[in-house]
């Protein structure tokens, strides 16, 4: 059966409560076409795949998430955690599947609440990592 975005379940090691939305952790290579003097096709040359940054995003709760914030933008670029995204089923329970996990990863960014006396948008936050390999 097909998924929807809905259906994962993201967590950091460290922080109570999953998060709403992941964005990034893609997988990319670079690559150099090669020509040798007279060939007619160039030999293709990779560089080592590299994991992009991943953040992640949730609603802001003031009770659950202000102490987490306060500790987490002293920590930017010494902090190191485990991310893991599980699949679900429809219903939300586990799907028989293996998490995609990001080891290692190092908190780079947060992005803190922000606020509009004029607005009744729900507030969040985001948490960004430099993610060095897959689990």
């Amino acid at each position: 059966m097909k998924a929807a975005q809905r259906q994962f379940i993201w967590t950091v090691d460290g922080i109570s409560s999953p998060f709403a939305q992941k964005s990034g952790g893609e997988v990319t290579s670079d690559a150099t076409k090669v020509w040798d003097g007279g060939a007619t096709q160039p030999d293709v040359i990779a560089a080592p795949a590299q994991v992009g940054d991943v953040t992640l995003t949730r609603p802001y709760d003031p009770q659950r998430d202000q102490d987490v914030l306060n500790t987490l933008v002293k920590l930017v670029g010494q902090w190191y955690t485990t991310i893991s995204g599980q699949p679900t089923e429809g219903d939300m329970r586990t799907a028989k599947v293996k998490p995609r996990v990001y080891p290692n990863a190092l908190l780079t960014g947060v992005r803190e609440p922000e606020s509009d006396a004029s607005s009744g948008d729900a507030a969040d936050f985001e948490l960004t990592f430099a993610v060095g390999s897959l689990g």
